[in-house]
């Protein structure tokens, strides 16, 4: 009988400790914008081989991706500034040239957020205009302008990706505004 309670006890002590544990923050606390990658002539989600996507102006190493295979990406927004840049680059030998590199610009505004005592805060943002080069990039569509932490496509980036397509741009246009 002793057995049984000194078990029942630690066990007790045990669920009390994990219930008082300051890990309960389960919620999702990030706002990031969702980018989904799509085939401009297919219209179609693709997945996009060898690609590299970072931030402008972030300071150390701002490699969102770095040289692999993604169908979205997730680009961070930074709270107290009103604009964020970022490039991509296409590591597949043919394409792995500065000079197509990719740079899609976005402005937005920050609203601060109180989740909880436990979380904390965050910042949402609502995406004011966005503008991107279109070397590779055939153009920029906004899905959801509220970036919230909800997880939810932001962009739809429409990649060229047949011959048709190759001369489609001049390089320097505006994709798009909100």
């Amino acid at each position: 009988m002793g057995k049984i309670l000194t078990i029942s006890a630690i066990a007790s002590v045990l669920l009390a400790a994990s219930a008082c544990s300051s890990n309960t923050c389960r919620e999702n606390i990030s706002a990031l914008p969702v980018a989904t990658f799509y085939s401009s002539s297919m219209q179609s989600a693709i997945t996009v081989d060898s690609i590299t996507v970072y931030g402008v102006g972030v300071p150390g190493d701002s490699a969102i991706v770095r040289n692999s295979q993604e169908f979205q990406v997730y680009l961070p927004l930074r709270g107290g500034v009103t604009e964020c840049r970022f490039v991509f680059h296409y590591e597949q030998r043919a394409l792995s040239d500065s000079r197509l590199n990719d740079t899609l610009r976005v402005s937005y505004e920050s609203r601060p957020m109180f989740a909880s005592v436990e979380c904390g805060a965050m910042y949402f943002y609502d995406i004011t205009s966005y503008a991107c080069t279109n070397h590779l990039i055939d153009s920029v569509g906004l899905i959801n302008a509220s970036v919230t932490n909800v997880e939810t496509e932001t962009f739809r980036i429409y990649f060229r990706t047949s011959d048709e397509d190759e001369n489609a741009g001049t390089g320097d246009e505006p994709a798009g505004e909100a």
